[in-house]
């Protein structure tokens, strides 16, 4: 597994606790004319009474002020690959979690991958 680069997001105050999202890289193979990916990794949110974490979203944009879209839905665990990436663009992701009645969180801290 090659990364290319690594960037670390801080902890977000969810609704139904803390998630931590963290791109652990961009991955290319060898030429250039192969698909990128991006590896996003959060940790689940701290246990809070009467609440079981049951599933997260994943939510992405493409361009700063635009609202995320949700790109996977009843995610079971850490890590999830994004790979329907473009070469040169930017794209920010966001993580909510899901409890046991299908209540979801605010988004986590937003993170920044830029494909090259």
């Amino acid at each position: 597994m090659n990364l290319s680069f690594k960037t670390r997001a801080g902890i977000a105050a969810l609704l139904l606790g803390l998630v931590a999202l963290v791109v652990i890289g961009l991955m290319r193979t060898h030429r250039s004319a192969e698909p990128h990916s991006v590896t996003l990794t959060w940790q689940a949110p701290q246990a809070v009474s009467g609440v079981v974490v049951v599933s997260y979203n994943v939510y992405r944009h493409t361009s700063e002020g635009e609202s995320f879209v949700r790109i996977a839905t009843h995610v079971l665990h850490s890590p999830y690959e994004d790979r329907l990436v473009s070469s040169g663009r930017t794209y920010f992701y966001a993580v909510t979690s899901v409890d046991q009645a299908s209540r979801e969180s605010r988004f986590s801290t937003g993170v920044r991958a830029e494909i090259p």
